[in-house]
């Protein structure tokens, strides 16, 4: 699946607002909230895998907020990836686990 693929099932699931990294957390394209790791869920993630280019991998992530808000964040492979959002995915992880 390409990364488009990926959005639009996404969206199909209710997963419509794009979540984006700030240093004090997670904003919402949609509401504008700026959410504290805590307040959100990892609900499920895909990635894509082209084989031939590490630079064209990326992971969608579906989130949800604790207040309803549902959301993507796409994060680059690994060689790419801000470390903040990887840090933030961790915790969502984390949170994923202990729950």
């Amino acid at each position: 699946m390409t990364l488009a693929d990926l959005q639009a099932n996404a969206k199909q699931h209710g997963f419509v607002h794009h979540f984006m990294c700030e240093r004090d957390g997670v904003r919402s394209d949609g509401t504008g909230h700026l959410y504290h790791p805590d307040e959100l869920r990892l609900v499920h993630s895909n990635g894509t895998d082209h084989g031939t280019d590490p630079g064209d991998e990326a992971t969608l992530f579906m989130i949800e907020a604790n207040d309803g808000t549902r959301g993507v964040m796409i994060v680059a492979d690994a060689f790419h990836t801000d470390p903040h959002k990887a840090r933030i995915i961790d915790q969502l992880r984390r949170n994923r686990l202990s729950a």
